[in-house]
């Protein structure tokens, strides 16, 4: 007697399924705006610098400037 096919779909083999590698990428995240990256940008020059240490060679050369720029008046 002739064996009877089965019909349909035919179940695939449960190790054959888990090895398979994900065809499908998963979604990534988006690069950040440009309009957020110019605003922490502004927010970073605003921040107030007190704990970084003074130049003090700097600071003498520009106030050496300031007081030879400023004559008084007669």
């Amino acid at each position: 007697m002739a064996k009877s096919k089965p019909r349909g779909q035919r179940s695939r083999n449960v190790f054959h399924i888990a090895s398979q590698k994900h065809s499908k990428t998963e979604s990534k995240a988006k690069p950040v705006t440009t309009n957020l990256k110019k605003i922490n940008i502004l927010n970073d020059e605003k921040q107030c610098h007190e704990n970084e240490p003074a130049d003090v060679d700097e600071a003498t050369r520009l106030m050496a400037q300031f007081n030879t720029s400023k004559r008084p008046i007669n």
